[in-house]
């Protein structure tokens, strides 16, 4: 009889890096060991799944525009169980929106319906230090209890933080109660493998007695919810929007033929004031994976695109017609 199909979700707010972590732990996979991973955004475009395509050289399963914490849930029900029979992995990876809360997610993966055939194992929280001193993140029900429900805690980009950043992370992360299996403090998304083995612990808890769920609505439905955005035949580019959770999101698509001057792009993005930026970009440098958080930009050559994609995250209303305008001037 085939054992049971091991679960971890890799989860952690905006910008955190869990895709990369995700990429190390793909690296250290064991040889007679099958994994898949499923993929969630907030906006519609899958740059994530994307980058982790193009990177791994795996085929990913995306759940596209909102949030697959949803309580009905049945976008990621559909996926999870197609991924299950046509893949048949003994681990499956899932990485959540980072604005999407653990609670329905765990409680799917928990159901009768999933505990036949998986087990969820360990949930793992990346978080950035420094977010500790912003208030922001500190009031924000979705990070918190990120950081709650998880079984392990760890502080990610490390290499940026201060002392005063290691103190507050460590406490923080001692103060919750019942206690983390792990707390860690790495660089570049390097988690222990081991990790993923570590059981899940039922008692965990949010922060607040009540949770509250707003969730992103994609505007699809019935079927159309699992399909991913994509551009007709001789379409050049299209604009997609979402918004839900406080959040805004605009993402675009841009036909192959559609070459961007590198060194343009990357000034037109570095300049944006916005929460989060990232792409897979055709230049004529090469593709491109481009990131932007907290004003801070970077990218990096990637394997060959058939599209570009871009995706801008906000925690206010993003001019589209501004930004395309900008974009359309940095084509070749």
């Amino acid at each position: 009889m085939k054992s049971k199909v091991s679960i971890n979700i890799i989860m952690g707010f905006l910008g955190v890096g869990k895709t990369t972590a995700i990429l190390d732990l793909l690296q250290q996979k064991p040889k007679d060991e099958k994994w898949a991973v499923l993929v969630n955004e907030f906006g519609e475009v899958g740059i994530d799944g994307a980058i982790l395509s193009a990177e791994s050289g795996m085929t990913i399963s995306e759940v596209p525009g909102g949030c697959l914490c949803c309580v009905s849930g049945i976008p990621f029900q559909v996926a999870l169980s197609n991924l299950i029979a046509q893949q048949q992995p003994d681990r499956i990876l899932i990485e959540p929106t980072g604005l999407g809360h653990p609670k329905n997610l765990i409680r799917n993966l928990t159901s009768k319906e999933y505990a036949q055939h998986t087990q969820l194992k360990a949930s793992i929280c990346l978080i950035d230090p420094r977010q500790l001193k912003d208030p922001r993140y500190q009031s924000h029900e979705t990070f918190n209890d990120q950081c709650y429900f998880a079984d392990v805690l760890v502080a990610n980009k490390t290499d940026q933080c201060s002392t005063e950043d290691k103190d507050n992370f460590y406490q923080f992360a001692n103060h919750i109660i019942p206690a983390k299996s792990v707390v860690g403090w790495v660089e570049n998304g390097r988690l222990d493998i081991s990790w993923l083995d570590y059981n899940r612990d039922e008692g965990r808890q949010s922060k607040g007695t009540q949770v509250s769920h707003e969730h992103a609505h994609s505007g699809k439905a019935g079927s159309d919810i699992m399909s991913p955005v994509s551009l007709e035949q001789g379409e050049r580019y299209r604009a997609f929007e979402n918004q839900g959770m406080g959040y805004y999101s605009l993402g675009w698509l841009f036909s192959e033929d559609q070459i961007f001057d590198q060194k343009l792009l990357s000034q037109c993005l570095m300049l944006l004031e916005v929460e989060r930026v990232k792409g897979l970009m055709i230049t004529d440098m090469g593709a491109r994976v481009m990131n932007l958080r907290e004003q801070v930009f970077s990218e990096m050559p990637t394997r060959k695109l058939s599209v570009s994609r871009l995706e801008i995250i906000d925690d206010k209303e993003i001019n589209k017609e501004v930004i395309e305008g900008l974009l359309l001037k940095c084509l070749l």
